[in-house]
This record gives structure tokens, sequence and C-alpha cells, in this order.
């Protein structure tokens, strides 16, 4: 079966690079770069992006045995579109591309190791997503759910998400591929934190939402108030507002905690408006 390394080795090891999009701490802007292309239908692919399958319960963890929810989320990292795609504005993947990242770039998989996935994703086909399975030599069965969002990384278009077991809620699945708002995920605590809960107050949630924004570069923006505790075993989201340091104008932001499989959380900001 698919032996896929954990997520900061899929970007960079450590705190070197944010979770998931390969930011580097030092230099250039980290807010999400603008598309390449503009939105085009999705079946430019071919084939058509298959809705959500479900909403994932929103109270317990991560773990599949509690809610039913996913036990990993990760990516396969930052894409571009072919010259081909950008000219006919076609911002599409199909489904035979998808499922060759999620096997051979999530991790290590096994010499007779097959993944198919039902259908292709677009870009602006926000929340939705499409089941893939892959067989082992053994012909034991894994389930992944791949969505598709923005890349948070100058130069590139998108990057492919996948959850493991089960699909992310609606809501997450949203604040997941939030079009030009979104700031990529990055760790909710640095490596040398002893100790970390996993249950985050509403005090400790903007806290760590703020470490967050700064890690991305989006430190002009301060996460006041979150409505709630943030458990980061679960891919829910949780509202919050923050204000905009330069104009003091208020805004709304989505908490959007990223759970994986024996590796430290990460945590998404998305960002409501313009």
């Amino acid at each position: 079966m698919m032996r896929r390394h954990p997520i900061r080795a899929v970007t960079a090891l450590g705190l070197s690079a944010p979770l998931l999009v390969g930011l580097t701490l030092g230099g250039g802007s980290l807010a999400s770069a603008d598309p390449a292309v503009q939105p085009a239908a999705a079946e430019a692919s071919g084939e058509a992006p298959h809705e959500a399958p479900g909403e994932g319960s929103g109270e317990g963890s991560g773990e599949a045995d509690r809610t039913g929810g996913p036990t990993d989320v990760f990516t396969t990292g930052p894409e571009v579109f072919t010259p081909q795609q950008r000219a006919a504005g076609d911002t599409s993947v199909s489904a035979r591309a998808i499922a060759e990242r999620l096997r051979g770039r999530a991790g290590d998989p096994g010499a007779g190791d097959r993944a198919d996935c039902a259908g292709g994703l677009d870009l602006y086909d926000v929340a939705s997503t499409v089941a893939c399975t892959v067989t082992g030599a053994d012909r034991a069965e894994e389930t992944f759910y791949a969505y598709m969002a923005p890349a948070a990384v100058a130069d590139t278009d998108y990057a492919l998400y996948f959850s493991q077991d089960a699909p992310l809620s609606a809501e997450a699945a949203t604040a997941l591929n939030d079009g030009l708002n979104g700031t990529g995920a990055y760790p909710v605590f640095d490596e040398t934190d002893p100790d970390t809960p996993q249950v985050l107050d509403r005090t400790l949630a903007a806290e760590r939402a703020n470490y967050v924004l700064d890690g991305v570069g989006r430190d002009d923006l301060v996460v006041e108030t979150v409505e709630a505790e943030v458990d980061l075993r679960e891919t829910e989201p949780v509202s919050a507002t923050a204000v905009e340091t330069a104009s003091g104008r208020t805004l709304e932001v989505t908490l959007l905690p990223i759970p994986t499989d024996g590796e430290a959380p990460g945590m998404l900001v998305s960002i409501e408006g313009p």
C-alpha cells in the first residue's frame, strides 16, 4: 500500500518552509498569488467534477473511529497549468493527472500500487471533490478525496489536497478553495514548542492564528476574536474576526485546522471578502 511521506516531507523538512505550500519563511510576498488564467468551464477537461459526498461531523477529533472524518490531510504541492491550458483559459485537471499525483507524489508508493480517481476537478468549481482509490499489490484499498485550490506560491497556479478515509465537510472544502483570499496553510506551533495542546481556547486560537498569518506574510492582519474553541484534530472551520492594521477595517476570517497523521497540525486562515 501507499507509504506516504509526512506533510513536511512533501514540502520541506522542519519549519524551513510553511506546511503544505512550500513557501520560504524569509523572502517575498507569501500571500495568495493571482491565478494565471481566468475562470473556465470544468467541462474543458472532458470530465465533470463530482460534488462533495457529504459533510463531516463538526464534533470530536479527526480520527476516523471517532467521527468518520479524515484521518489525514495532505497536499502533493503546487502545480502550474500548461501553456496550452493558459491559452485556452482551461483551469481543470483530469482524473488521470490527479491519480498520478496521488500515487507518485504523495509519498513513496509500492511498485504494485495503483491509483484511480472518479473524475476531474476545476479550480473555479469551489468545494468540489472527487473520490480516489489506491489499490496495493495485496489488493487492499485506501480511499482518498481530492480537492483543488489556488496555490499560495508565486508563479504557480494551484495545489491538489487529499483527505484520507473521508471527505472534508462542505464548509471546510469551501474554506480550502477560497479564491484569491486564502493565505496558505502553516504550522500552528513552532517545532520547539513542548506539549502543545490539541484544543485551543478562543484566546490561544487567536494567538496561534496570528502566528500563522505572520508565517505566510500577512502581518497586515490581526485576528482579535475567535467564536469558538479550535480543535486541531478535526478539519472543521471556526469563524473569527480580524482587523487590517493599516486601515482599521474589520474582516471576517475562517480558521481551518489541517490535522495530520503523526505530524504537527497546520492551519489555513481564509479571509472573507476582497
